[in-house]
C-alpha cells in the first residue's frame, strides 16, 4: 500500500512539476513577474524564496499538502494592485502572442516529457517478446488473411516498396496500431512455424470501424505472443484444481482438437459452455485425459468462462535497442498514436452513452502506478509518460478554467480585436468549473465502482 502511494505521488509530482515549469520558463522568457510557483494545493508543507532571473524580484516556491495539481501565480492587474514601475511585467499587459505562449507552454512541456520518456526507453533498450504471434482471434481479419499460430513476422509495409524490419512483438503491434488508426491496408512478410520460405500476407483494414477503446492490433485479431499451452499455476479452488490439473502440465488437445498455443487454449476455455475433455502431458511425459467444466462469469457485461489457472509460459524474448534517431522515431509514432486515441476517447465521451465509463480517477491511477513500479523502471516510465500525455492533451481542451479555455479566449480576441467581456468570462468560468467538477466526480465514481465490482 505504501509503495503504491509513493509511486503515485512520484508520478503525479513529476507530471505536475513539468507542466508548471513549462508555464514558469515561458513567463521568464517574456519577463513576466512570477509571484508564486506551487506544487499542490492547500497548506504549504515546504516554502522557500528565490530571486527571479532577469528581474531580481522574489518568487515564492511551495509544496502543498494536496498534491492533485499545481499553479504559478503571475503579476496581474486583474488580481492585485500593481505599481506603475511594474506594469510592464504584468501578465495582462503582455502581447496576445506572449500570453498564448505562456499558457500553451504547460501542456507542451507535458508532451515533451512524454516524448523524451518514450525515446529514453528505446535508447536504453529492453527485453521484448519476439514477433512470433499467437493464434489470431476466431473470425478476425488476421485469421482470414492467413496468419497462424507460431508465424514469425519479419517485415512490415504500408507501401509495397517500403519495408520495415520488425524488431519485436511490441514493435509490430505499434506499427499495426498506426496503420489501423490511419485506415491503411498493410502487408507482412512472415516465416511460418514450419520454417518454410518467407511469404507475404496482406491485411485489409480500410473497412474496420473505429474503436478508441481497443488497440488496432486487437481489432484485427493479433492477440499476443506465441507461448506453448503449459499450465503455469493452479489456484487452490476452481475448475482447474477440481479437474486435477497441475503446474507444468502441457495441454495437447481439448475435445479432440489440437491446441496450438496458450492463446488458443484461452479461446477454447472462454468459449466453453459444457464439460470439456482435455488431453494433457504431465511433466514426466505421461499422457492422460481429464474432464473439466469451465466456470462462467460475467465480466464487463459479457459472460466468459474461466478455469482459475494461469496458462502459458513466458514467450521467446529478444533484446531491442535503438539509436538516437531510431528511438526518437519510435517515440514520435507512439506519441502520435496515443494522441489520436485520446482525442477519439474524448469524442466518444461526448457522443456515446458509455463513453463516461472510460474515465479513470486517482484510485485507478494509484493502482497502476504501484503495479508498474513493481514491474521495473521501464514500465513505470511508460506509465508516467501516459499520464503526462493525458494531462497535456486534456489541458488543451477548450474548457474554461483549463489552459485550452484561456487559449479559446485569446483566439476570440485575435478574431474580434477585444477580449471577452467580464460578464462572459464569469459565466464561462462557472461553466468550466462545473464541467471539470463533473468529470472529476465521474472519474472517482468509476474508480469506486471498479473497486466494488
Amino acid at each position: 500500500m505504501m509503495n503504491t502511494l509513493l509511486a503515485f505521488l512520484v508520478a503525479l509530482t513529476v507530471v505536475i512539476f513539468v507542466h508548471e515549469y513549462g508555464h514558469y520558463r515561458a513567463a521568464l522568457w517574456f519577463k513576466v513577474r512570477v509571484l508564486r510557483f506551487s506544487i499542490g494545493f492547500g497548506k504549504p508543507l515546504l516554502r522557500w524564496t528565490r530571486l527571479q532571473p532577469g528581474l531580481n524580484l522574489p518568487t515564492e516556491f511551495t509544496v502543498c499538502a494536496l498534491p492533485l495539481g499545481g499553479f504559478i501565480k503571475m503579476l496581474d492587474e486583474r488580481d492585485q494592485e500593481v505599481t506603475a514601475s511594474e506594469t510592464h511585467n504584468a501578465f495582462n499587459r503582455q502581447s496576445l502572442w506572449a500570453r498564448s505562449c505562456i499558457v500553451a507552454a504547460g501542456p507542451l512541456a507535458n508532451l515533451v516529457l512524454t516524448l523524451f520518456l518514450y525515446a529514453f526507453i528505446q535508447w536504453m533498450g529492453s527485453q521484448q517478446a519476439a514477433a512470433i504471434i499467437a493464434t489470431p482471434a476466431t473470425g478476425s481479419v488476421a485469421e482470414s488473411a492467413g496468419l497462424r499460430s507460431g508465424d514469425l513476422v519479419q517485415k512490415f509495409s504500408v507501401k509495397a516498396d517500403e519495408w520495415q524490419t520488425v524488431q519485436s512483438l511490441p514493435h509490430l503491434m505499434s506499427l499495426i496500431d498506426l496503420a489501423v488508426h490511419a485506415q491503411d491496408d498493410f502487408t507482412l512478410e512472415i516465416t511460418s512455424a514450419q520454417g518454410n520460405q518467407p511469404k507475404t500476407v496482406a491485411i485489409a483494414v480500410s473497412g474496420l470501424e473505429q474503436d478508441a477503446a481497443r488497440s488496432g492490433s486487437s481489432r484485427i485479431g493479433v492477440t499476443g505472443a506465441y507461448s506453448k499451452p503449459y499450465i503455469v499455476k493452479v489456484m487452490k479452488e476452481g475448475p482447474a484444481a477440481n479437474a486435477g490439473l497441475s503446474e507444468g502440465d502441457l495441454v495437447l488437445k481439448v475435445d479432440g482438437r489440437l491446441v496450438n498455443d496458450a492463446q488458443h487454449l484461452i479461446q477454447l476455455i472462454r468459449a466453453a459452455s459444457a464439460v470439456q475433455v482435455w488431453e494433457i502431458q504431465r511433466a514426466d511425459g505421461k499422457i492422460i485425459l481429464l474432464s473439466l467444466l469451465p466456470e462462467s462469469r460475467e465480466i464487463d457485461g459479457k459472460r466468459i468462462s474461466k478455469i482459475n489457472a494461469v496458462v502459458g509460459r513466458d514467450p521467446e524474448m529478444v533484446w531491442v535497442q535503438y539509436g538516437f534517431i531510431g528511438g526518437l522515431d519510435i517515440a514520435l509514432h507512439t506519441l502520435s498514436l496515443q494522441t489520436k486515441m485520446t482525442f477519439q476517447a474524448v469524442g466518444k465521451l461526448i457522443t456515446t452513452n458509455s463513453g463516461w465509463q472510460q474515465l479513470s480517477g486517482p484510485l485507478t491511477m494509484a493502482e497502476y502506478a504501484g503495479k508498474t513500479a513493481e514491474q521495473g523502471w521501464r514500465s513505470f516510465a511508460q506509465f508516467v509518460a501516459l499520464i503526462s500525455l493525458s494531462v497535456g492533451l486534456l489541458n488543451l481542451l477548450p474548457i474554461p478554467m483549463l489552459d485550452g479555455g484561456h487559449l479559446m479566449y485569446y483566439l476570440w480576441e485575435s478574431v474580434t480585436g477585444s477580449a471577452p467581456s467580464p460578464e462572459w468570462l464569469e459565466r464561462l468560468q462557472v461553466l468550466g468549473v462545473s464541467v471539470v467538477a463533473l468529470m472529476m466526480f465521474t472519474a472517482l465514481f468509476n474508480d469506486i465502482l471498479r473497486w466494488l465490482t
